[in-house]
């Protein structure tokens, strides 16, 4: 095995596997880790390549599908996923492993279309825990239990540079404890290694996951002493203490005195207000001249500047972050925060940095002379009462000095390895303190779960459990609002906005949500303070589909993590070479941005359905199609044969309601009679995309329709009036309506049809489990009707006496329509009128248990984690099924 995988790792990263590397890669057991090496040692390759042997190259099951690589911060991911794709092409494995992006305005591509395939998803810490709580930030509603799903089953997660993931890493920690606690009705596995140069194990001894640690220490993966000797571990790094300076005006002077010709000197500060005061005085004492004839030294070196509060579109031009960037003859001044401090792979001569906590000085340290065969020197400024502190805490400052000062004159990776071994539990527990200011828990998982909005449209904040303070991150958006590029029935034309340049609402359709390059990520206080001075600023409402005038302070106080804001290009706030810059008054340029496709218009909005949009097919014929792809991707996981049946059974229903004649009016009349017979039926459930009425919905008065509630609620009708006393409804509760003095009429109903009949004999079949579990993939397929069946804020603003759900009313038809059968022919459905008492709480004396008290019984059968899981795979299901070539039979 040994052999296997060393030749495997030699040919994809074009150097043998270190010892520790291949420790890991010969491991065919997939299980929860802690991987502590030091900074330079290759942690990301390591982890990388071990699954992507045993996943991909030997196709282990008893592996994870996914790799989920999470990350602190943007400038890693970015980072990563070049790596990431260069060793799949190395690898001859590009073509089997899709590599996919999780991060703030970027798109994610579709590997939720392809859930039993190999994929790397690379993302931020912040949006990767964010779907792993439900609430995906920058994420459509109906993208939720999806991600949800897919990163809970057959997902091996991978945390980097962990001692920056505040709160975050504790949520981690639990989550991975309700997963184990999950194990024996898991369908798929999934697992967690924690891995930073600094990984403490007492870090993730949370409340749920403390049980599990001793097993975890008991495996960490280390370099013992035995291994530290050659190549980096010869490295010397001479250290340096200034107490003395601390001013941004002292730091820039020191800085410019260290740039050494042809080599790469860094500072970095705590905050970006400072590295920007230091980057100011830096080229102030690099330049000569006055006024107009002003500019830098002909003998200045590379000076640049690298904070988190600029676009990706200019950080895409940030070339010399890279490791084998060339540096100018005169030298390369780099002044940066946070951002460069774990994961970035440069190398510099000379390191001056803040005073900083003991784990961030660490990984400061591993930016000077990261190769084998370099020295460096290594400065430290400032102390702990001398305004450093930025977002630190004071105390763990003083420990930090304390830890220099014991540390001597060498900060090579041999000597920071030796001193932390002769730490004291005491010492360790001052340098390396985390006490995580919120701490998820079962109950918090399961109320999240359920994504239904609350009247206003709001929904449970996650934030407090991904990151403290002020640390968390609303984007914003630049746009040039007089014109704008607009996509109109499938074509793309430009639309002057001059005459709604004041308006309170912009569509999404006028104005797309941005791409990545766009997006500038800011806290949520500095965000509120500046936009209160901004003449005019939108925040994007999925529940509503469009950017939403913010109208004052209030408006900006509701504004939450991972608020989607836009606000014109004059409006300032940013410059090119010094990022968010609140006092700029500059135009900020627009950057080009694409048109949404179908997919993301869909999961927006609630009334959407532009998924809809494809060539002339029946409901039973798309039906039957994704009951095939359910089948396959069912097959390529190993997924029990009964649970692939119901997979089937649902996706054969999940469109059963679209023969709504709302659904149906939705499609124009002109364009049935142009495309003849094919589309005369009023049994659609796809057609062209010229074919929609815009705004369909709104003008049949049922704004916030969902036809996958239809076809929940026909499903239930046609199983009473075969079955009335089924175990799913009313068999289990005779004795209850008797002890009420209510019993229950035992002869047949007047609108009672042929148990027999092919369609309805399938669902009489089920047991009462079966039956639930059907019912909830028929109904949340899209992701907007969950756990409670209850007007929404359309429906409460709209009718709110007719007392509708999702845009459906109680006695709404469906007429006789053709559903695709087990034995793959079409088979009748007859007319059944929609009732809403399953939204009644109690049982019922129509269906028996209401909505709710299935959904718990199904939680707590399958758990949330394998619920969501079959959500996406019917998701996959259904999408892949829309996009199948052919017509209407």
């Amino acid at each position: 095995m040994s052999g296997a995988y060393a030749e495997f790792f030699q040919r994809t990263f074009g150097h043998p596997p270190r010892d520790w590397q291949a420790r890991l890669g010969d491991d065919e057991r997939c299980r929860d880790r802690l991987l502590r090496i030091p900074t330079g040692f290759g942690k990301t390759a390591g982890v990388t390549l071990a699954w992507l042997h045993h996943r991909v190259a030997r196709k282990d099951p008893s592996w994870p599908t996914r790799l989920v690589l999470v990350l602190p911060m943007r400038v890693l991911v970015e980072q990563t996923l070049a790596s990431v794709r260069s060793w799949l092409e190395r690898a001859g494995l590009a073509h089997e492993v899709g590599v996919h992006l999780l991060m703030g305005g970027a798109d994610a591509g579709p590997f939720h279309l392809a859930p039993e395939k190999p994929a790397i998803l690379v993302g931020t810490l912040d949006m990767v825990l964010s779907r792993a709580l439900m609430r995906g930030f920058a994420a459509a509603r109906g993208r939720w239990p999806i991600d949800f799903g897919l990163l809970h089953q057959d997902a091996l997660w991978v945390l980097d540079e962990v001692q920056l993931m505040d709160v975050g890493l504790a949520t981690s920690a639990q989550l991975a404890a309700f997963r184990t606690g999950d194990a024996e009705r898991s369908l798929r596995p999934t697992h967690s290694w924690w891995m930073s140069a600094t990984l403490q194990p007492r870090w993730l001894a949370t409340v749920d996951h403390a049980p599990q640690l001793p097993a975890l220490e008991h495996g960490l993966l280390s370099i013992p002493a035995a291994e530290r000797a050659g190549g980096l571990f010869d490295v010397r790094k001479a250290v340096r203490l200034r107490p003395d300076l601390a001013t941004p005006k002292e730091v820039a002077a020191l800085a410019v005195e260290s740039v050494t010709p042809g080599a790469l000197t860094l500072v970095i500060a705590n905050t970006v207000d400072r590295a920007r005061e230091i980057h100011e005085g830096v080229l102030a004492s690099l330049t000569e001249g006055k006024g107009a004839a002003k500019r830098l030294r002909p003998d200045a070196p590379d000076v640049r500047l690298v904070h988190s509060r600029f676009r990706p579109h200019e950080r895409a031009a940030w070339d010399f972050l890279r490791g084998d960037a060339k540096v100018p003859a005169e030298g390369r001044l780099i002044v940066a925060t946070q951002v460069v401090e774990a994961g970035v792979d440069i190398s510099s001569v000379q390191l001056l940095t803040d005073l900083a906590p003991w784990p961030s000085i660490v990984q400061r340290i591993g930016r000077c002379a990261r190769y084998a065969g370099e020295a460096g020197t290594v400065t430290v400024v400032g102390t702990p009462g001398a305004k450093l502190v930025g977002p630190y805490d004071e105390a763990d400052l003083a420990a930090s000095a304390t830890a220099l000062a014991a540390l001597g004159s060498d900060a090579g990776p041999a000597s920071l390895e030796n001193f932390e071994e002769k730490l004291s539990e005491e010492q360790r527990a001052t340098l390396y303190r985390y006490e995580p200011l919120h701490v998820l828990r079962r109950v918090d998982l399961d109320e999240l779960f359920d994504t239904s909005p609350d009247l206003s449209g709001g929904d449970i904040d996650p934030s407090r459990f991904i990151r403290s303070g002020d640390d968390r991150d609303v984007t914003v958006v630049w746009r040039e609002l007089g014109a704008v590029v607009r996509r109109d029935l499938g074509a793309v034309v430009r639309r002057d906005l001059g005459a709604t340049n004041e308006a309170r609402r912009l569509s999404r359709v006028d104005c797309p949500l941005p791409a990545r390059d766009e997006l500038l990520r800011l806290p949520i206080g500095d965000a509120r303070k500046w936009l209160g001075g901004v003449e005019r600023a939108y925040a994007f409402d999925y529940l509503e589909g469009a950017w939403k005038l913010l109208k004052g302070s209030r408006d900006l106080q509701r504004l939450h993590p991972g608020s989607l804001v836009l606000v014109p290009s004059t409006a300032g706030g940013y410059s090119v070479t010094a990022g968010f810059d609140a006092k700029s008054k500059e135009a900020v340029p627009e950057v080009a941005h694409a048109i949404p496709g179908a997919a993301e218009l869909a999961s927006e909005v609630d009334d959407d359905e532009s998924l809809s949009a494809a060539q002339w097919k029946s409901i039973a014929t798309h039906g039957r199609e994704t009951a095939e792809e359910a089948r396959r991707i069912a097959a390529a996981l190993g997924l029990s044969r009964d649970l692939g049946r119901l997979l089937e059974l649902s996706a054969r229903w999940h469109d059963a309601g679209k023969a709504h004649e709302v659904f149906q009016s939705a499609i124009s009349e002109k364009a049935r009679s142009a495309a003849g017979e094919i589309a005369a039926g009023h049994d659609l459930a796809k057609a062209p995309s010229g074919a929609w009425v815009r705004g369909a919905y709104e003008t049949a008065g049922r704004p916030g329709f969902r036809h996958e509630l239809a076809s929940l609620l026909a499903l239930f009708e046609l199983l009473r009036r075969a079955h009335p006393l089924h175990e799913a409804l009313l068999g289990p509760h005779r004795e209850t309506f008797a002890i009420l003095g209510e019993p229950l009429d035992e002869s047949p109903a007047t609108d009672a049809i042929d148990a027999g009949l092919p369609i309805a004999a399938e669902l009489v079949a089920l047991d009462a489990g079966e039956l639930n579990l059907v019912a909830w993939l028929v109904g949340t397929h899209h992701g907007k009707v969950r756990c409670a069946l209850a007007g929404t804020p359309k429906d409460q603003k709209h009718a709110p006496e007719e007392g509708r759900i999702h845009g459906v009313r109680d006695g709404d038809p469906i007429a006789p329509l053709a559903l695709a059968g087990i034995d793959g022919a079409d088979h009748m459905l007859p007319a059944v009128e929609l009732a809403l008492d399953l939204a009644t709480l109690g049982v019922g004396r129509r269906y028996g248990a209401s909505w709710v008290e299935r959904v718990e019984a199904l939680r707590s059968r399958h758990g949330v984690f394998v619920l969501a899981y079959l959500e996406a795979l019917l998701r996959a299901a259904d999408v892949v099924a829309s996009q199948r070539e052919g017509v209407l039979v």
